[in-house]
């Protein structure tokens, strides 16, 4: 009895000692979900964001259009030889209300990447206006570069001119090859390109690009790879927030 017993705990045991492991088998990696690029028809980011039609030329804008070049050099340390090579102005004017105000769009380019700017700042406050006292600046009376510089560093009338840094060569030599190290980051086997863009608070150029699940309704993968750093950032959003531009 004591012998049948030994023989039943052995077999037992080994019979233990042989499925114990799957229990504790590393857990198989993930599927890649499956992606589909549909480009949005018709939509080209630099006609887009192109506006030469609005680029004025009186002598009021030829004299802000200057300030805001000034401006624009100094809050982004750069020189004016790469400010010349590397900026262009694509439209500028002026409205008025409480006041007026300026408002220009600009282009950067860097070798192959393109992305556009604006800025806009008061130029003239209503007599009326009796916002910001603090700074001490003239009402009915066309704003100096030097009121304009206080104006800004005071956030007054939401007023601001976005600093864009001097940067290097880019890190990649073409938009395919930036394409295809974001999609190696996003671990997909493809991505639609969209736009290439100016960070919001770095101000380097941003290459993003998506592509639609299509395990899930509306769902989208969105990336975007710094094209200086090669810092990328992937994300999950609704569709209509990249289709929409």
């Amino acid at each position: 009895m004591i012998n049948r017993l030994k023989i039943t705990f052995s077999i037992t045991l080994g019979c233990i000692l042989v499925f114990l492991p799957s229990c504790y088998s590393p857990l198989l990696p993930e599927p890649e979900r499956e992606v589909a690029c549909y480009p949005s028809e018709g939509f080209d980011y630099l006609e887009y964001s192109t506006t030469w039609d609005s680029l004025c030329t009186s002598e009021l804008c030829s004299t802000y259009t200057a300030i805001w070049k000034e401006l624009k050099i100094d809050r982004s340390t750069l020189t004016e030889p790469y400010f010349d090579s590397h900026f262009e102005v694509t439209s500028a004017y002026n409205t008025s209300g409480s006041g007026e105000s300026f408002y220009i769009s600009y282009r950067v380019q860097n070798d192959w990447a393109i992305a556009f700017g604006g800025d806009a700042f008061v130029i003239k406050i209503a007599e009326e206006n009796t916002k910001y006292p603090e700074i001490g600046l003239p009402r009915e009376t066309y704003l100096s570069c030097e009121e304009i510089a206080a104006l800004l560093d005071n956030r007054g009338f939401n007023s601001k001119i976005s600093e864009i840094p001097k940067t290097g060569p880019l890190k990649y030599a073409s938009r395919e090859e930036a394409m295809n190290a974001l999609i190696q980051e996003a671990e997909v086997d493809t991505l639609c390109f969209n736009r290439i863009f100016l960070s919001r608070h770095l101000g380097t150029l941003t290459l993003e690009a998506f592509a639609e699940y299509q395990d899930t309704e509306g769902e989208c993968i969105k990336g975007t790879i710094d094209l200086i750093t090669g810092q990328t950032n992937i994300s999950s959003v609704a569709c209509d927030r990249v289709y929409g531009h």
